[in-house]
This record gives C-alpha cells, sequence and structure tokens, in this order.
C-alpha cells in the first residue's frame, strides 16, 4: 500500500527505488531522545509566522508529527522533506505511518540524487514554494553528518526563496503596477534613451554611490569630485548625497512603491536628470524639474515588452553580467557606469551591512524597523539576520539580500575584465576579487566639464518616439480588452454549463476561448504576468484533503476562479485607461 502511494504521487522516485542500488548508511536512523531532538530542532523556529518549512532529512518521517497542527491550522502551509538517499526513502517506506505523510497534500518529498547538481535542485524547489517565509532545519543525525552541506543548502535555499518570491509577488500583483505604467509610457516621448548613451563617458571615472552608513565619512571628498568622476545615486542616495550638497551627475530611479515617493520628497536635488524604468512611481517627477530618462531594464515584465516593441524602440541593452540576485538599484548604477563607458568604477557608501549596528547614512529617510535590533524580530527570507566578516576581517551582521547583492557584484566584476573596480566603502561586507581603497587615497588626475558633457549627451539622444504615438497604442489596447471581455465571457458560460455534472469541466470550447484569449494583445499586456502566479495559488488553495488524483469538482473550482480573476483584471484595466 505504501509503495501505491509512492507510485501515485512521486512515480519518479519509485521507479529509481526500484532501479537503484540501495547502499548502507554511515549512521543510524534511530534516535535515542527523539522528542528532545525534535523540539530543540523546531524551537528556533516562529512556526505561525512561516509559510513553508524545510528539513533537511527524511529519516523515518518522525519530523512529521509535530507539525501536524500547524499544517491543520492552514491548508495553504507547506512542510517539505529533502532526502539524497535511496536508503533512507526504503527505510522510511517500512514505517507505519509512511502512508499518511505520502498521502497528506501539505507534506512533500524532494529528493535529490545527483548530489553535484545542488544548485539546480534548491531552484526547483524555490520555485514550487515561491513563499516570503520560510523555515529551515535538519534532523539532528543529518546535522552531524552532513553539517557543512546543510549549511549550504540552507543559505542557497534563503536565497533562492528570495529571487522566486520576488518574481511570484511580482507577478501576483502586476495590476497595481499599471498605475505606475500607464503615465510613465506617457512621459517616454519627452524622454532621452538612457540606454544610448553607450560609451558617451568613455574612460572617466565613475563614483557609484549607496546608501549605506559609512557614506558619511566620504561626503567631505565627494563635494570635491563633481569635475573629476560621473557620479551615479539611486534612491535613498540621491536624498543622503542632496542634503549634504552632493549633486549626482546621474539619479536612478526604479521602486514602484511610496518609499521612493518620500525620498525624493525629502532630496534637494531638483534639476538632476533622472534614469527611470518604466515601474517607477510616476508620482517623482513632481519633486524634481530635471530630465528624465527612459531605461529599458526587462523590470517592467510583458507590457514593457509589448510597449517597446510596438514603438519600434531597439535599445541597447545595459551592460551584462548580473545574476537573478541583482535586484537593487546599486547594481543597476554599476550597468550603467559600464554602458556609458566609465573607468575606473568605484563604489562609495555601499557597506551591505549593519556598519556600526545601522542600516543607512544620516539623513536618509527609512521606517522605523530601520535599525538592527527591530531586525531581529524580522522573519521574511530576505531579511534574515546573517554573521559575517567586514573588509576589515571583524564579524558584522548583515542580511541575505545583502550577501546576495555582495555576491552578484563579484560575479559582475568578474564577467566584465576590462573595467577596473575599487572599493572605496569604508566598511560593510566589501566584494570578492575587488581591492579595498579609501576615497581619500584614489587618484583623480583630470578635470571635465561633467555636467555640460551630460547636458549634451541627452540633449542628442532624444527617443525617437513620435507625438500621440503611445496613445495609438493605447487606443489598440482598448479595442483589445473588449475582445478579452467576450472570450472570458464565453469561458464562464462554459463553466457554469458543466457545474455539478461530474465531467471534466475543460472542454473544447472552454479550450477554444483560452486560446482565443491568448492570442491577444490584453492577454500580453494585462494577463500573461499574473496568469504565472495564478497555478501555484490555486493549486495550494483547491487541493484535496488526502493526496489523490485531482477531482472534476476540485478542477472546476480552480478553473472558475482562474477564469473570474481574469474578469477582475479586465475590468480593471478598462478603467484604468
Amino acid at each position: 500500500m505504501k509503495t501505491d502511494a509512492l507510485e501515485e504521487r512521486y512515480p519518479n522516485l519509485s521507479f529509481l527505488l526500484r532501479m537503484d542500488e540501495i547502499t548502507p548508511l554511515s549512521f543510524s536512523l534511530h534516535e535515542n531522545n527523539l522528542d528532545k531532538e525534535v523540539g530543540s530542532a523546531i524551537k528556533p523556529l516562529k512556526l505561525e509566522t512561516l509559510e513553508a518549512v524545510y528539513i533537511y532529512g527524511l529519516g523515518l518521517g518522525y519530523y512529521y508529527f509535530p507539525f501536524k497542527k500547524w499544517l491543520t491550522e492552514n491548508k495553504e502551509r507547506d512542510l517539505i522533506f529533502i532526502e539524497e538517499n535511496l536508503t533512507v526513502l526504503k527505510a522510511f517506506l517500512e514505517m507505519e505511518h509512511a502512508e499518511e505523510i505520502l498521502s497528506h497534500p501539505q507534506v512533500h518529498i524532494r529528493f535529490n540524487l545527483d548530489k553535484k547538481r545542488l544548485t539546480s535542485f534548491v531552484e526547483e524547489c524555490a520555485q514550487s514554494f515561491p513563499v516570503e517565509r520560510i523555515g529551515v532545519v535538519a534532523l539532528a543525525s543529518y546535522k552531524k553528518w552532513y553539517r557543512s552541506r546543510f549549511y549550504r543548502f540552507r543559505l542557497k535555499l534563503h536565497r533562492q526563496t528570495t529571487i522566486e518570491h520576488a518574481l511570484f509577488h511580482e507577478n501576483r500583483y502586476y495590476n497595481h503596477f499599471f498605475d505606475n505604467f500607464i503615465p510613465n509610457f506617457h512621459r517616454m516621448e519627452n524622454s532621452f534613451d538612457g540606454n544610448g548613451l553607450k560609451d558617451a563617458f568613455k574612460g572617466i571615472p565613475a563614483i557609484v554611490c549607496g546608501a549605506g552608513p559609512s557614506l558619511a565619512n566620504d561626503m567631505s571628498t565627494l563635494r570635491t569630485l563633481k569635475e573629476q568622476a560621473i557620479i551615479f545615486a539611486g534612491g535613498s542616495t540621491i536624498t543622503a548625497l542632496s542634503n549634504q550638497g552632493v549633486i549626482p551627475h546621474f539619479g536612478i530611479a526604479y521602486d514602484p512603491n511610496e518609499e521612493e515617493l518620500k525620498r525624493f520628497m525629502a532630496a534637494s536635488a531638483f534639476e538632476i536628470p533622472i534614469l527611470y524604468a518604466s515601474r517607477l512611481h510616476p508620482g517623482i517627477f513632481n519633486t524634481c524639474n530635471g530630465s528624465s530618462g527612459y531605461l529599458h531594464t526587462q523590470t517592467g515584465g510583458w507590457a514593457e515588452h509589448w510597449m517597446e516593441e510596438k514603438l519600434g524602440l531597439k535599445q541597447e541593452p545595459l551592460q551584462m553580467g548580473f545574476t537573478m540576485e541583482a535586484l537593487s538599484v546599486t547594481t543597476a548604477a554599476l550597468q550603467l557606469a559600464c554602458t556609458y563607458g566609465c573607468n575606473p568604477i568605484i563604489l562609495v557608501g555601499v557597506d551591505l551591512a549593519f556598519t556600526n549596528n545601522q542600516t543607512y547614512t544620516p539623513g536618509v529617510v527609512t521606517s522605523s524597523s530601520a535599525g538592527i535590533n527591530k531586525r531581529k524580530e524580522e522573519n521574511r527570507t530576505s531579511e534574515k539576520l546573517l554573521s559575517r566578516k567586514d573588509i576589515y576581517g571583524n564579524p558584522i551582521s548583515t542580511l541575505i539580500k545583502w550577501v546576495m547583492e555582495s555576491a552578484t557584484v563579484s560575479t559582475f566584476v568578474k564577467s566584465n575584465p576590462n573595467f577596473s573596480f575599487i572599493n572605496a566603502t569604508s566598511g560593510g561586507l566589501g566584494f570578492k576579487n575587488v581591492p579595498n581603497t579609501p576615497l581619500q587615497e584614489i587618484a583623480f588626475p583630470h578635470s571635465y566639464d561633467l555636467y555640460g558633457m551630460v547636458h549634451q549627451a541627452i540633449e542628442t539622444h532624444p527617443l525617437p518616439i513620435p507625438p500621440g504615438k503611445i496613445e495609438e497604442q493605447f487606443n489598440l489596447l482598448r479595442e483589445s480588452l473588449e475582445k478579452a471581455e467576450s472570450y472570458i465571457e464565453i469561458a464562464l458560460e462554459e463553466l457554469e454549463k458543466v457545474k455539478g455534472k461530474g465531467i471534466d469541466p475543460e472542454t473544447g470550447r472552454l479550450i477554444f476561448a483560452q486560446m482565443e484569449l491568448e492570442t491577444l494583445d490584453a492577454y500580453t499586456v494585462f494577463l500573461r504576468s499574473p496568469s504565472t502566479s495564478f497555478s501555484t495559488l490555486l493549486n495550494r488553495k483547491y487541493r484535496p484533503n488526502t493526496w489523490d488524483r485531482p477531482s472534476h469538482f476540485l478542477k472546476w473550482n480552480f478553473l472558475y476562479s482562474k477564469w473570474s480573476a481574469y474578469k477582475d483584471l479586465i475590468q480593471e484595466h478598462r478603467e484604468k485607461i
């Protein structure tokens, strides 16, 4: 019966168990004081706040029982066992409780047969469970015998889950971005080509500033360098610099939220050119009067891609070399500095750590939870505290997201050997293979009329968009929305016809409606991104009480919820545009 349950839910795993040679373990799966062991593993977890818990090691399955109540309290929680040894799986199947675990829809076994593919295995796990808060523990025996591997697995999982949750979250709430997209698309007609300034400042040093606590140490030096280096700053850093009399040559703005608007409202840099992404909160343009440069960033999803294609924009991509862990405006600034031909590229104020137990340099508008003491209560995966060594070899506190940023900057540096990079940040994590040199010790032998050069580059690189072209595309979208609504009505009518009849609700007419809907511009722009999150959300919501093939009833609920969501989104966007 247990092998039947395994075959039903994990056919590939069942096949491996039949075909692969079973090897003996180097340790016993039986524990002397199981209750104490499980209790000590679970105690650090704030279970009530977690959406998924990973357990490194299946063992004999006893770690399942302390989580039964937690799973029952919320049907959208998940417990995931990670196993890499078929001998353990075979021993587990001999246990009486194996069938209960195998049939529980909220309990999952993920098996990694090839230990050399840990990275891709972790990616698959994170894609399956793209949640914001996870816990990761290990069986006591596994933590003892595979200690370093467990810690590598846990860190990789935290980092990859941060990426997958960010992607999932943006797809799920993609409709909210249109409050930003619509005015920002209209702004493009009067914007310069932010990507088009390739090599415009070739060989001129660039200083990429972050708003880390150490930035205050370098303010006086930065004030002297306005004619020696192009200064790039984004978000909080613009506020910090401008309020100290340092006016960046380029400001960069990506964030779609209200916090970005608050930062710009607190800044004193009213005339600097702003390089913006389509997702940016448009309110920031009410706080400044400088030129705006549109950036092709691929951060605006399918709506951005569609609009750029319709406008015939063939913008140069920004400098390549970052991984998916590049989630900050600082990484965007590095890309721009390289794209614009600057060399060397110097990082200042990019601490990526709680230097002197602070998050930001003084004068930056932040939330009350910015300090390290508040962070200790934080349970979001990206915000988890870690202990690392700073550039001086001293212990320092940092966050998962900052470790990720340091790593992706190091990768970018390695991928761009034609540029010289210097870390002049006086503290923090630093970057692998990037030398640390104080800003005061770096030579800037030449002076330039940099503000004049920036102005000339902007004036000679407008976006080639004729007046009225963008409104023309919105008119096409309005027509497409009407057609989309008609196909959605067909689908909902079809689902009402088959409701409660005990047949497969995915009829030929429903499939036709889906296929026709997907040909429309309205689907590409408004539905394609959020639809990728529907399966994850609805599969969790409508999973059966015990594992089995999904019933027609559950499938009907899944499909009806999906098409109803389509209807709501289309109606919402018809009102917006």
